[in-house]
């Protein structure tokens, strides 16, 4: 290991995906890059995770989570773990993925020479598409580009843009976390880069047997996203196209997309329902959203005060 090489912490949230594990980890655990840790957040498994890592993974870290608090504070746990390690990059890894073994290698020479990158994702080849994740070698170029989001289920972070932007909202308990977290960085001027660099994953594996409670978390959370992020009209353009994306009876089903998945697994009553029911809630809690929002305000001011 070079003198200099960086200390990464993957941290994988957990609950009950033993069936995912067993890829997921086997995966990772090929990753040429020497000098990182994974860490597990398990969340009440019952499934036999926690001996399944114990056993098979010996060097992984498992963290218990003694309060329930769904994939965002797992996340929050293993990064405050990290944090009070040494972690130089944090990994935010969904428990479903597999990666190439130069996936670090490949990423973290990019915070080098630009402090402004708030963090590097990767391209997600969904399962139905498997074959274009091994067709990607270290011999293909690697392409980087600036974008406003990416997908959630694997990033690498440097530590000190956690520490400034600060961690997952746990208000989401899981889906919309990573969107509101992406878009915090970009308030505070720091670019989200995407890589050409594949990642394989199978999708909703923390969330097996709660399809109809990840639907609504769905539909729930992307209008507290925009309510806590963006300006009125934005709310209101949101509003508008979730009613497309779940009642529209023509638009086409896009299966290799995931949002689309979950937005339109029901009929068009029960989709219209569930997004009545977000804006409801969203009503009922808009004064903590508010909060919430004067919060990232405030970062915002801080960080530009003087300039």
């Amino acid at each position: 290991m070079a003198m200099d090489e960086k200390k990464v912490f993957v941290v994988i949230p957990n609950k009950n995906g033993v069936c995912h594990l067993s890829y997921s980890l086997a995966s990772l655990a090929e990753t040429l890059y020497k000098n990182f840790q994974m860490v597990i957040v398990d969340d009440y498994s019952i499934d036999g995770s926690v001996a399944f890592i114990e056993k098979h993974y010996p060097t992984c870290k498992i963290i218990k989570m003694e309060v329930n608090k769904g994939f965002a504070g797992a996340v929050n746990q293993g990064i405050r773990y990290s944090f009070e390690h040494g972690a130089d990059y944090i990994a935010v890894c969904n428990n479903d993925v597999k990666v190439l073994p130069e996936w670090i290698d490949l990423v973290v020479d990019v915070f080098r020479k630009n402090k402004n990158i708030g963090l590097v994702g990767f391209k997600e080849i969904l399962k139905e598409r498997e074959a274009l994740f091994y067709d990607w070698n270290a011999t293909s170029k690697v392409k980087y580009k600036e974008v406003h989001g990416l997908p959630g289920c694997l990033y690498v972070c440097p530590v000190e843009i956690f520490r400034a932007v600060g961690l997952y909202d746990e208000s989401y308990f899981m889906y919309g976390e990573d969107n509101d977290f992406f878009l915090r960085l970009n308030k505070l001027s720091y670019s989200l880069i995407q890589t050409n660099i594949p990642v394989w994953h199978y999708g909703e594996g923390s969330s097996q047997g709660q399809k109809f409670f990840v639907t609504w978390l769905a539909y729930r959370n992307a209008l507290r996203v925009a309510i806590k992020n963006k300006t009125f009209a934005e709310i209101i353009w949101l509003v508008l196209s979730l009613l497309n994306q779940g009642c529209n009876p023509f638009l086409s089903n896009k299966k290799d997309d995931p949002s689309c998945k979950r937005l339109r697994r029901y009929n068009i009553g029960i989709n219209f329902m569930l997004i009545l029911g977000s804006c409801l809630w969203n009503i009922i809690n808009i004064f903590s959203t508010l909060r919430a929002r004067n919060v990232v305000i405030g970062k915002v001011k801080e960080r530009f005060q003087g300039k």
